[in-house]
């Protein structure tokens, strides 16, 4: 009679523990993104740099870049099972660049705001990663039927 009870204990810590370690993971990825975005120095960083800097820090979670990639991310971007977006933009405090220094200039492309880089001065750049947690277990997704999609934002100044 305990055991069901028991088995379905062990079912959730197993799925809050791999919500733990991907929200950790991602938190760790993003940070080193935002360091990687801010640096100076001959090889000044590129959005696609950014979000190597992110992918490689995320262990074991699957993370591509967003499609309008300075654009403050989406609310609810369309994402596959346990997979996640990286998007590099204006921190909360800059109103005038989107994105790293090494970053050529571009205007607005389809939905795409224009691409403004960094190039001198302090300004702020955020580095945000959406990620879609999808349970494992049945007893887990009754309560997350479409999955929760994790938010996780770091903001730095730029050095140069």
């Amino acid at each position: 009679m305990i055991a069901p009870i028991l088995v379905f204990i062990l079912l959730a810590v197993i799925d809050f523990g791999r919500a733990a370690y991907d929200y950790a993971t991602l938190a760790g990825a993003v940070r080193d993104g935002a360091r990687s975005a801010i640096t100076s120095g001959a090889n000044r960083p590129t959005n696609a740099q950014v979000v190597v800097a992110v992918e490689k820090s995320a262990f074991g979670l699957q993370l591509a870049q967003g499609s309008c990639v300075n654009d403050p991310a989406p609310a609810s971007p369309s994402m596959s099972a346990n997979t996640g977006l990286v998007y590099v933009g204006a921190g909360p405090d800059n109103s005038e660049t989107n994105a790293p220094a090494g970053e050529s200039p571009a205007g607005p492309v389809g939905s795409c705001a224009a691409v403004v880089p960094s190039l001198a001065g302090h300004y702020q750049l955020q580095v945000t990663a959406k990620f879609k947690f999808t349970p494992l277990t049945p007893f887990a997704s009754q309560f997350f039927p479409g999955g929760l999609v994790m938010t996780v934002s770091s903001t730095m100044s730029t050095e140069y």
